[in-house]
């Protein structure tokens, strides 16, 4: 089904308005919002129409509508109702001219619930909810284990440093671009870290340890693998 095809040229951005079932977009080459029914394409409605302006995305949220500007002030987001947009508001300026889509991320858009919702589907560390009742468990860092629901670390992986953090990435995998583990950081002792070492003791998380020089402070610093017990040993 074709919503709307006429008068319609580089439609960037694109946003559902949930509450009264409408869908907007910009057009970059006419120079408008536009509205039409969600479901039917009908009542066209033009919410903005300038001249001056490149927009490139919008998002609408309760009564008002939020679109990025290219041209204005070197990049910037701007608000404003989403019956008549004329009367608007700059949220940020100088973003740049890289500025690209916007979106609102708000609890009360969030309807419903999902498996994932009691006790996180029963998943150590990331539940992706996939529908129809079903999730899938994930890590964000480490494997998920043969359970299929908790996460365990990698027998090995690659630390680097950079300068105020601590990285790592997976020694033979380089299609995986998932960490093997959670970063390091800590802003206050962390920075011009130029040399590792690593000391594995016990196997369990937490009880190996990690030395790192730091030459800002001119020191050599110990933590341990899961990030706590920092202190300064030289």
């Amino acid at each position: 089904m074709v919503l709307v095809n006429v008068s319609i040229s580089w439609p960037n951005g694109i946003s559902v308005d949930y509450e009264d079932g409408k869908l907007y977009w910009c057009d970059a080459r006419t120079d408008k919002i536009e509205r039409i029914d969600l479901e039917t394409g009908d009542n066209r409605e033009v919410v903005l129409s300038s001249n001056n302006m490149d927009m490139f995305s919008v998002s609408v949220f309760e009564d008002y509508i939020y679109w990025s500007d290219r041209t204005h002030a070197n990049g910037s987001i701007k608000r404003g109702s989403k019956d008549n947009a004329t009367e608007s508001v700059s949220l940020r300026t100088g973003i740049g001219v890289q500025l690209k889509d916007i979106k609102v991320f708000n609890r009360a858009r969030q309807k419903g619930t999902n498996v994932c919702a009691q006790n996180n589907g029963g998943c150590q560390q990331l539940c992706l909810f996939r529908g129809g009742g079903q999730r899938t468990c994930a890590c964000a860092h480490g494997m998920l284990s043969e359970d299929g629901v908790s996460c365990r670390d990698y027998d090995g992986y690659l630390l680097y440093s950079e300068r105020t953090i601590l990285k790592s990435i997976h020694l033979s995998d380089e299609n995986n671009l998932n960490a093997p583990i959670k970063p390091f950081e800590d802003a206050e002792h962390m920075k011009n870290v130029i040399a590792l070492a690593f000391d594995y003791r016990y196997g369990t998380k937490g009880s190996n340890r990690i030395f790192y020089s730091d030459i800002h402070f001119g020191n050599i610093q110990q933590i341990n693998d899961d990030g706590t017990g920092r202190r300064t040993i030289v």
